[in-house]
């Protein structure tokens, strides 16, 4: 197997880590952690891989080691949580998030073949339990959370206090209910990575604050797995050096 490194976004921290341990020590890539407060801005995020990327294409091109800055996954401001990961020399980068906003578009290497999960975003990654991406079971009327939304940065939980403080409790409220108006429940995934009992009272806190029902669905990481372990198959995309990334390879479409 080709040497490959992965770039995961820190709010699927507890997922990546289950997925991983699908393979033996050995054989698991060096991990590199993508801030979640990047998704609020897809072109911040689309940036911050690009970069990474252009790093470890240099260190394919020389031969050597590179030192790609990551994050620690937790809570608090992503700058005290910044560290460096150094890579020896790869051929394969795995992106562990989904499209996200468009932020994995047009990202491309000079020499090395990148590969993802063939889903708009983390979150029908999680729902995919091995069907194709069309089939994913996800209500668009349903606001889907794991305890990554809890454990990291999430922009939807932070909003809360910063919203009643600024606003008062009530104007917070009402903007609150005008911006997931199309929503009817708050779904929490049971991903099987972590104790959904840990954050249930979290969860219903959130959907109470939206004033919404509220569900637990099952997820699952054998996608992650899968991509995890090299497999090929028609939910892992695999663009070759040169290639840029665009929508053939997420609407399952080859150009010719």
């Amino acid at each position: 197997m080709p040497g490959r490194v992965i770039l995961a976004c820190e709010m699927i921290e507890d997922e990546v880590r289950l997925a991983l341990e699908s393979l033996p020590a050995e054989d698991r890539p060096p991990l590199v952690w993508v801030e979640s407060g990047l998704h609020d801005r897809p072109e911040r995020l689309q940036a911050s891989l690009s970069g990474l990327i252009r790093l470890l294409d240099e260190g394919a091109a020389t031969g050597r080691p590179v030192d790609l800055p990551s994050v620690r996954p937790g809570t608090g401001p992503a700058a005290e949580r910044r560290e460096e990961v150094t890579v020896d020399p790869v051929s394969e980068v795995i992106l562990a998030l989904g499209f996200c906003g468009n932020a994995l578009k047009d990202l491309s290497a000079e020499h090395l073949t990148l590969v993802f999960p063939r889903v708009d975003d983390c979150v029908s990654l999680l729902l995919n339990d091995g069907c194709v991406r069309e089939e994913i079971k996800r209500n668009p009327r349903c606001y889907y959370l794991t305890r990554g939304w809890f454990s990291h940065g999430s922009s939807m939980i932070s909003s809360f206090d910063e919203w009643d403080q600024r606003y008062g409790r009530e104007r917070a409220d009402a903007l609150r209910a005008t911006m997931y108006a199309g929503y009817e429940q708050v779904n929490l995934i049971d991903t099987q990575a972590y104790e959904v009992d840990e954050c249930l009272d979290q969860s219903r806190a959130v959907a109470d604050r939206l004033k919404l029902e509220h569900g637990v669905v099952r997820g699952s990481v054998q996608l992650l797995e899968r991509l995890f372990k090299g497999e090929r198959d028609s939910e892992i995309v695999f663009v070759p050096p040169n290639e840029k990334i665009g929508f053939n390879h997420l609407f399952g479409e080859r150009e010719t």
